[in-house]
């Protein structure tokens, strides 16, 4: 009878942490236009690369929402409003660069102390194709989650 007490209890728990999945909204507080994303390249080396994401927000319904993430092509970058003439845009900008700390390696480990260990990069907890992303936003205190489909890829700007 123990055993089965047992089983029956560590399933339940196995089971309940499923629920803790994102779900997305259906409908969110704002409108959003045409997404596009734009490859850039730096002129050198060391200004890297990468790819900005632009959607436009309109009509915000409510003042308590937030923008937080966006997640894309399996890389997750921050939000920022960004306001041009009389539009808003979310931006996320995921970045290529190429930062190598120096490190220093000595065969006296007592003076490799002040290596610090890389940064691992975030992980995209969706699965999305080539053309989606989501985006999280905080709607009076709650993380929602919104999949836009359809975003459009511009010509790659290359800076000089």
């Amino acid at each position: 009878m123990k055993w089965f007490s047992y089983i029956f209890f560590s399933l339940i728990f196995t089971l309940s942490s499923c629920s803790s999945q994102k779900t997305f909204v259906k409908e969110a507080p704002f409108t959003t236009g045409d997404v596009t994303c734009q490859y850039w390249a730096g002129g050198r080396a060391e200004s890297g690369s990468g790819t900005k994401l632009k959607i436009p927000v309109g009509q915000l319904d409510k003042e308590g929402v937030t923008f937080a993430q966006a997640f894309f092509r399996g890389k997750v970058a921050d939000l920022k409003m960004v306001k041009n003439s009389d539009e808003m845009y979310a931006e996320a900008n995921f970045s290529n660069k190429m930062d190598k700390p120096d490190i220093v390696m000595h065969a006296d480990p007592k003076k490799e102390v002040g290596n610090k260990p890389p940064k691992l990069q975030k992980e995209n907890p969706f699965e999305l194709s080539e053309n989606e992303c989501v985006i999280s936003y905080t709607e009076n205190g709650e993380l929602k989650y919104l999949k836009i489909d359809n975003v459009k890829e511009l010509k790659p700007k290359m800076y000089q």
